[in-house]
């Protein structure tokens, strides 16, 4: 867990052909709170999503800094700012089982050697005996997805999902790395809206009970 800070940011788009340069953010000074659960709430275009992908570093500021934990974390990649991101289009791979989307950001973790890669995909695909390392994972996994009531759906693929099914995966491989921060960006634009309903309501007592900083961006004010 951390507290997350913004200070003096601003983030300018240069210009395009015919059009101005566009200041989406303009010197945010903001402090969240260790273990805070804090919604950002605007229309769309109005820079929302934009301090998520700053904090995630997936865009890099203008101007100013972005702390985590007490460090500032402007200038460090993605991989190394302890962060979580989930996503409005769920960004599950289709390829891959419901249990193996769970695992994949703990599966890229850290540095393995080749041998040692080699042994933990032969484990997953023959069934050999697990490495410490992807027993662990596999224990991870299972925790997770009886957190989020998807256990029974840890052989399936993405496409044989509902929408909430498919949201719940997308939290749960955010949740399996232990982040110090949570960010969801539009999470439940997809749902119908009884489906946004239920689902924000578990997010909100898994946020409790983990107690991680999340920032979570919307455009439902209700």
């Amino acid at each position: 867990m951390a507290e997350v800070a913004f200070r003096q940011l601003r983030k300018q788009y240069p210009p395009r052909r015919g059009s101005a340069a566009v200041e989406v953010l303009k010197g945010i000074d903001l402090e969240v709170r260790d273990g805070e659960f804090l919604v950002l709430v605007g229309p769309s275009g109005c820079g929302k999503s934009t301090l998520l992908r700053l904090l995630a570093g997936l865009e890099a500021p203008s101007q100013g800094q972005v702390v985590v934990a007490g460090r500032d974390v402007s200038a460090l990649p993605p991989s190394r700012r302890d962060v979580a991101m989930v996503f409005q289009s769920y960004a599950l791979y289709p390829h891959l089982s419901v249990a193996d989307n769970i695992a994949f950001g703990l599966r890229r973790s850290g540095h393995r050697r080749l041998q040692q890669q080699l042994q933990d995909w032969l484990a997953r695909t023959t069934g050999w005996l697990r490495s410490p390392r992807e027993q662990r994972i596999a224990d991870r996994v299972q925790q997770v997805a009886e957190m989020l009531d998807l256990a029974h759906l840890l052989d399936r693929l993405p496409k044989e999902l509902s929408g909430g099914q498919k949201q719940r995966v997308a939290l749960g491989r955010a949740i399996a790395r232990q982040p110090a921060v949570f960010l969801m960006d539009e999470p439940l634009s997809n749902l119908d809206a009884k489906l946004r309903g239920d689902t924000r309501r578990q997010i909100v007592q898994l946020q409790r009970q983990l107690g991680v900083t999340t920032l979570y961006v919307t455009h439902d004010q209700v």
